[in-house]
């Protein structure tokens, strides 16, 4: 199948590393994602969450530090509930649901208002991990953020997501690697 996100640098680069490396079944295995191979201009947007009670719960694994510099802090070890609320919880939960039960790797664009009026439009590709080749279970979920430039928006971090006043989601796309049959 064909790279569906080419004109898009960092979230195409992310999808191309994760096709070369999935199943046969098109779900890739978490030992397939070495973050040495990871291209380094991804490294910084990562994040990996650890899929909890049939994905009910996600605890962030781990954040990369261009995550974490947008967000003012560093969640890794933490829960979605202690880390999100209201309508932006819901919001990643649905991506990370969905993710985990369809299977498939999830591509999201959204806008977020701000309290003041302003907007940042975000990129994300929510890609489902499997325990390992023999257990096809999702228990891990890596993603790519892409937030943009920074220029224009100049938020304190850490009232990033205090901040939010609302979130449009312009997209919501599952993103198989490779064409059902």
């Amino acid at each position: 199948m064909a790279n569906l996100l080419a004109d898009e640098p960092l979230l195409g680069a992310f999808f191309d590393f994760c096709a070369a490396r999935r199943g046969a079944d098109g779900l890739l295995a978490r030992a397939a994602v070495d973050p040495v191979e990871i291209p380094s201009a991804i490294l910084p947007n990562l994040v990996l969450l650890d899929v909890l009670d049939g994905g009910a719960r996600f605890r962030w694994r781990l954040s990369g530090t261009g995550v974490t510099s947008r967000f003012g802090r560093d969640v890794t070890g933490r829960f979605d509930v202690e880390v999100l609320s209201g309508n932006y919880l819901a919001f990643v939960r649905a991506m990370m649901r969905h993710a985990h039960d369809a299977r498939v790797p999830i591509y999201s664009v959204a806008i977020w208002r701000f309290r003041d009026e302003r907007m940042l439009t975000t990129r994300r590709l929510y890609v489902p991990l499997a325990a390992d080749a023999g257990d096809r279970r999702v228990t891990q979920i890596v993603a790519a953020h892409d937030f943009g430039p920074r220029q224009g928006l100049i938020v304190d971090p850490r009232t990033l997501l205090p901040d939010v006043r609302e979130i449009d989601e312009l997209a919501h796309q599952e993103m198989p690697f490779f064409e059902p049959s």
